[in-house]
């Protein structure tokens, strides 16, 4: 087991909700409300408003990426063409999540869709990672989080982080214990240690909100859609939407701050999205939804790539 740096005492004292707001409420409008309006639709029809969920299936890696900037897509406005492209695509994330491949935008499959959900693709270059098995052994016929990274890794086990306190927003006292408490759970079952260094610092990884256009090519989409995504190694950048209602303690329309840190963190160490609905890696979170165990799937990919 790798240690990490000590967390002070103090620092328990300071544990407060974190989010720009303190009103629990249903958002009226999300990212991705676009989808409940195409539900039913299928291969051979033209469907207004269609080139919206080609543009979020070009986004987590399924369709592929024709992008003529960091922030546009080539996909015109009046491109409603349900085609076999797409059809395939969407078979694709049925079966990567677990649902019936019909192949149409059916009500469970627009239900998964809309959910709030990490902003790092589940297809990289073009592989499918989140259906590669563990092993020969591996009692999982789904794939583990291990296989979605891009051949890279972290080649020192003693990793530094910072908190970029300028973007924090209010109650973000809390973000130093949930980072330094994410980092131990990983460090748990890996050779990693960490210890976080002042703002400004040169460090590994650093740590903060934004919204909208950050200047990242991954502009966040407000409240409800993408709620943060990182960079793999040697990156080290892991950025969350400061428009999204967050909570160490989350109500029924509040996300889990503590959930989603620790998956991002598995990005940060080279780790995709998994398959296992169960596992932290899991690219999709609800509201008031605590997913802070790392799970067996989990556990075999960070050990699959450093060991325990």
């Amino acid at each position: 087991m790798a240690t990490t740096t000590n967390i002070f005492c103090a620092i328990l004292l300071f544990v407060f909700t974190l989010g720009p707001h303190t009103t629990q409420s249903k958002p009226n409008v999300t990212p991705f409300g676009f989808l409940k309006s195409l539900e039913g639709s299928r291969k051979g029809q033209n469907v207004a408003g269609l080139h919206q969920l080609k543009s979020y299936l070009v986004k987590f890696g399924y369709l592929e990426n024709n992008r003529v900037s960091e922030n546009e897509l080539t996909i015109k406005n009046d491109d409603g063409l349900f085609d076999e492209h797409l059809e395939k695509a969407i078979r694709t994330y049925q079966n990567n999540y677990r649902l019936n491949t019909t192949g149409h935008l059916d009500a469970a499959t627009v239900k998964q869709m809309m959910k709030p959900r990490c902003g790092c693709a589940d297809i990289i270059n073009g592989r499918n990672t989140m259906q590669r098995k563990h092993n020969t052994s591996s009692k999982s016929m789904y794939g583990s989080s291990f296989y979605g990274v891009i051949g890279t890794r972290w080649t020192s086990s003693e990793l530094t982080y910072q908190i970029r306190v300028e973007t924090l927003i209010p109650g973000s006292e809390n973000m130093r214990y949930v980072v330094a408490d994410a980092l131990n759970k990983w460090a748990e079952y890996s050779p990693f240690s960490f210890q976080e260094v002042g703002e400004g610092s040169r460090s590994n990884l650093v740590f903060g909100f934004a919204v909208g256009d950050h200047g990242d090519g991954f502009p966040f989409d407000g409240r409800g859609g993408v709620l943060g995504h990182s960079f793999p190694p040697p990156d080290g950048r892991s950025h969350y939407d400061a428009n999204d209602i967050w909570s160490d303690n989350p109500g029924q329309y509040q996300i889990d701050l503590n959930s989603v840190v620790l998956h991002e963190i598995g990005h940060l160490l080279g780790l995709g999205h998994s398959a296992d609905i169960n596992a932290v890696m899991h690219s999709g979170i609800n509201y008031g939804e605590r997913r802070r165990v790392l799970q067996e799937d989990d556990i075999q990919g960070i050990q699959a790539l450093y060991g325990s």
